[in-house]
């Protein structure tokens, strides 16, 4: 039996790591979190930290996750967190012996929420993006993306070459490699960061133009939506990976070897196309 301790979206956002104008990330301080003349105080964990032992003792391993994106992370019918992650990292509770406690936090909380310690984890298929890792761990991959636009069909966009225009706008998750990809592919074009199913919505109502998303989010809401069609071909092949606090080595490599173990197994492509759907796999798989 899957065991949870849930926990309700308390918006403690102390740091949102956004797409500023220059392409570079940009750190809003608010009182949630300590911070200093330049920026975020970042605690850098004692190298010595057994947190593993930690979390056998507490008896629950801590995860942040955002349960928006269905088939990666959502809620089921019952109100239940279901999907790819979730099968993760109920796993590797499972396999340390403790129940899983998952914090279903907005996506700009869940960095704040690592940093202040109310959790051992993200999963939310991080991007390792160079100004993240100054903040936080990241592990090995764990799951595949493939970006793509979306764009609103009666807009009559013909091609990716048009959609770089000042007089185009973008909506992406706030916060978000989507985001950061909007002002490095289409700098010319206005960007709008919104909530996932916002930016959804506005792109099918016709108020935004387009917006950049992971390929099966975009065609799960092809499924059920019309007025939206993909433009082009992929923009990327990334990956997603799960963060731990920053320094936390023997953390990381715990968690490190048990990605390994389960890739190099065929268990973690089983368990993304059993949730999910098709994949090619991740590096080393």
């Amino acid at each position: 039996m899957k065991q949870f301790r849930r926990f309700g979206a308390v918006l403690a956002v102390a740091v949102v790591l956004s797409a500023c104008g220059s392409g570079e990330e940009a750190a809003e301080e608010t009182t949630s979190a300590p911070t200093g003349d330049d920026g975020p105080v970042v605690t850098v964990q004692d190298p010595t930290f057994d947190r593993v032992a930690e979390i056998k003792e507490r008896g629950t391993l801590r995860v942040g996750m955002t349960l928006q994106f269905e088939p990666q992370m959502y809620r089921d019918e019952n109100n239940e967190p279901a999907g790819y992650d979730v099968v993760l990292v109920q796993k590797l509770a499972e396999d340390l012996g403790v129940e899983l406690e998952i914090s279903d936090l907005e996506f700009p909380a869940l960095i704040p929420g690592m940093l202040a310690g109310q959790f051992d984890m993200i999963s939310v298929g991080l991007v390792n993006r160079p100004a993240r890792a100054e903040l936080m761990g990241f592990t090995r991959p764990y799951v595949p993306y493939r970006q793509v636009v979306l764009v609103n069909s009666g807009k009559g966009f013909t091609s990716l070459d048009e959609l770089n225009s000042s007089s185009v706008t973008f909506a992406a998750l706030e916060g978000s490699t989507a985001a950061q990809r909007v002002t490095d592919n289409f700098p010319d074009a206005q960007l709008a960061e919104r909530e996932q199913a916002a930016a959804f919505l506005e792109v099918a109502s016709g108020r935004v133009d387009a917006m950049i998303v992971e390929e099966y989010l975009a065609r799960g809401f092809l499924a059920e939506n019309t007025g939206v069609e993909i433009l082009g071909e992929p923009l990327s092949q990334s990956y997603g990976r799960w963060a731990t606090p920053r320094g936390d080595v023997l953390w990381l490599d715990y968690v490190d070897n048990w990605l390994d173990f389960y890739t190099a197994s065929g268990d973690l492509n089983r368990w993304y196309e059993e949730t999910v759907g098709p994949t090619e796999g991740l590096p080393g798989s």
